[in-house]
């Protein structure tokens, strides 16, 4: 029972770190150095099977940039509708921002008219360089 405390523990330590940065993409890694700060040893095959069940409950949206690359996790709040709208990432701080504006559904149907492509907004995200940063 004692071992059942201790995931439990360790599951809420990451949950409240995904939380406490929602606003930005985390790898395993910054997970794992986050766990350690606290002196919570957990094995990184134990952070990657609670990502894909937060994945697969929809509270984590997971992100490759490149075939073979690093995966990064992004918390999902509740009622920001995250899998109906692209995510623009800046590259310099890393913060992400909802691009949940009418104009999506604009961008989504020409997409569909012209091109004959239905865009998957969930794992999308587009590079640039936040307002503060371009400065």
């Amino acid at each position: 029972m004692a071992g059942s405390n201790y995931a439990t523990a360790n599951r809420k330590k990451i949950l409240d770190f995904l939380r406490k940065n929602s606003d930005r993409t985390v790898s395993v890694q910054d997970i794992d150095c986050y766990l350690k700060r606290q002196d919570s040893e957990v094995n990184l095959t134990t952070i990657y099977r609670y990502l894909d069940k937060l994945e697969k409950e929809g509270c984590v949206i997971r992100y490759v940039a490149k075939k073979g690359g690093r995966a990064v996790y992004q918390y999902v709040e509740e009622g920001k509708n995250c899998e109906e709208h692209l995510h623009l990432k800046c590259i310099a701080c890393g913060r992400i921002h909802h691009l949940d504006c009418a104009f999506m559904d604009e961008i989504s149907e020409h997409i569909k008219k012209e091109h004959g492509f239905l865009l998957q907004a969930k794992n999308s995200i587009l590079y640039g360089f936040c307002e503060t940063c371009a400065i």
